[in-house]
């Protein structure tokens, strides 16, 4: 038994060292909204300038609503707000181009953005702060989702398209039940990225019915974004799961199946043939980096994991959520879909090749509204200029504004506010093909730049290629083959309408999804 005075000697200190703490807190808060802050001339609340805990209130305890905030803060102080202690957030089109330049000019990525990542996802591509590193790990990456390269995965792409097609009308008018259409379009991009970067489909569009996949188990691990990013040491209990296994709801027992150990054997096979020098019938993604000029440190069975689930993960859900929001629009516009499907029929579309599906301008046109209202990432994307000083010019409330960014500041913006920016698309929360047909050539120039989906600049979606061709493969045969035999079941805007975040943007809570019936 510990002494008396030695057990108040250690509550004491402990209380001690807790009141240190508070007032560090206390005295970086009244630095971060003092006049010595470098970012004190940014406008913004002061609370959001004093404390990362504004912005932990709408993402982390009101669930991924911190995006909203941010646009409810521009139409208070203008086109730049300062939305936490270190960052500023933009919503100006001309400013794209700065916050996310081509190659040649560098940015880092925020520790704040990225500190999510947990397990080999942290090591992966997505998740590397120092741009020079980053620009090593893609360019390993780069020609594996070259265009060339995609263009011959397209016949997999076709055959998959058919299977799902076939799948989606055999059993509709087989079993007469709403069917939850984001499924099966997850099925499809799940089984095409898993087919092509690691040489072995998952099988999802094959099998009998839509179950399993990976669709509920990706969103659930999404939903844990906010607590690693604000409460980071949760992350330690991740190592926990194995354990709950019995617990846990089938399709996070597939996914987590997949991620400890699926992909690590995938990773252990790539490496045996290409030390070997076996040459695989169907070079996966680790070929590809385990035979290109990383170095060795970055070619670990561990890093390689991390790139492949964080590949699956991303070629999955975006790409899917793209073509439900297509998939819903075009039942709810019947002359929308009907005009898409005449210009389908007219150019035998479901013979043409994905470089001549592209000159098809309504397609086109149906492709660019969906990517605009589905967006790719939702939230923001935050970049620093480590050794730039970026000056914004705009205007606000009918005067000129100029404000001077200082080197090493994170700066942002965000896709759920770009691609509602009024001035670029108006009537924006509306879905209008008719946006990208009409305007003259310096207009649909200023729209196509405004479309940031897959991010801008030398830090954009690695799988931007994968993704095109999976969205005019796809919806080119669905529009033909399956939506004129379809119609929306007990399904409003609101199941497509963006609500919150969770790294991509998705509806309210209670949405029962996109459901369909087929006839």
């Amino acid at each position: 038994m510990l002494p008396v005075s030695s057990t108040v000697f250690s509550s004491t200190g402990l209380l001690y060292l807790i009141g240190i703490w508070v007032a560090s807190r206390l005295v970086r808060a009244l630095y971060n909204v003092s006049p010595f802050h470098p970012l004190s001339h940014i406008p913004g609340p002061k609370l959001a300038a004093a404390t990362f805990l504004y912005e932990a209130w709408f993402d982390l305890i009101r669930g991924g609503r911190f995006t909203h905030e941010i646009r409810r803060l521009h139409e208070i102080y203008g086109p730049v707000v300062r939305i936490n202690p270190e960052e500023l957030h933009f919503n100006d089109p001309n400013f794209i181009d700065e916050v996310y330049p081509t190659a040649g000019r560098t940015r880092n990525k925020q520790v704040h953005y990225v500190t999510f990542a947990t397990g080999p996802t942290a090591e992966a591509m997505f998740a590397t702060i120092d741009h020079k590193h980053h620009r090593i790990r893609r360019g390993a990456m780069n020609k594996f989702f070259s265009r060339a390269q995609i263009a011959r995965l397209e016949p997999e792409i076709k055959r998959l398209t058919d299977q799902l097609c076939d799948k989606i009308i055999r059993l509709g008018t087989k079993d007469h039940e709403p069917l939850d259409i984001t499924t099966a379009y997850s099925c499809f991009t799940a089984d095409v990225i898993s087919g092509y970067c690691f040489g072995e489909s998952f099988g999802f569009v094959e099998q009998e019915g839509w179950e399993p996949n990976f669709r509920d188990a990706v969103v659930g691990l999404l939903e844990t974004i906010f607590l690693f990013r604000f409460i980071p040491v949760t992350k330690l209990l991740v190592p926990l799961v194995p354990f709950l296994w019995r617990w846990l709801p089938r399709s996070l027992q597939v996914y987590m199946d997949e991620s400890t150990e699926k992909m690590p054997a995938r990773v252990r096979q790539a490496r045996q043939e290409f030390e070997t020098g076996t040459i695989p019938s169907r070079p996966t993604i680790f070929h590809a980096l385990l035979t290109s000029s990383l170095p060795e440190a970055e070619r670990t069975d561990y890093r390689l994991t991390g790139d492949g689930l964080s590949l699956n993960t991303a070629g999955t859900e975006t790409t899917a959520w793209t073509l439900t929001v297509a998939t819903y629009y075009l039942l709810s516009q019947p002359k929308t879909l009907a005009r898409l499907v005449e210009e389908l029929e007219s150019a035998d579309a479901t013979n043409r090749t994905w470089n001549e599906l592209e000159k098809l301008p309504y397609l086109s046109a149906v492709i660019a509204e969906a990517l605009r209202l589905s967006y790719g990432v939702s939230p923001r994307s935050p970049r620093i200029a480590p050794n730039e000083r970026l000056i914004y010019r705009g205007r606000f409330q009918g005067r000129e504004i100029v404000y001077h960014i200082p080197p090493g500041t994170p700066v942002g913006m965000s896709n759920a506010i770009n691609h509602h920016n009024e001035d670029v698309f108006p009537d924006s929360d509306n879905f209008r093909v008719e946006r990208w047909l009409e305007a003259d050539e310096a207009q649909r120039r200023r729209l196509e730049t405004s479309l940031t989906s897959f991010s801008r600049g030398s830090r954009s979606c690695v799988g931007i290629n994968l993704a095109y061709c999976n969205l005019y493969v796809a919806l080119a045969a669905l529009a033909v083959q399956v939506l004129p035999r379809t119609q929306l079941y007990q399904t409003t805007v609101e199941d497509v309408a963006y609500d919150h975040d969770v790294f991509v943007g998705v509806p309210k809570r209670d949405s029962k999804g996109v459901r369909v019936v087929v006839s």
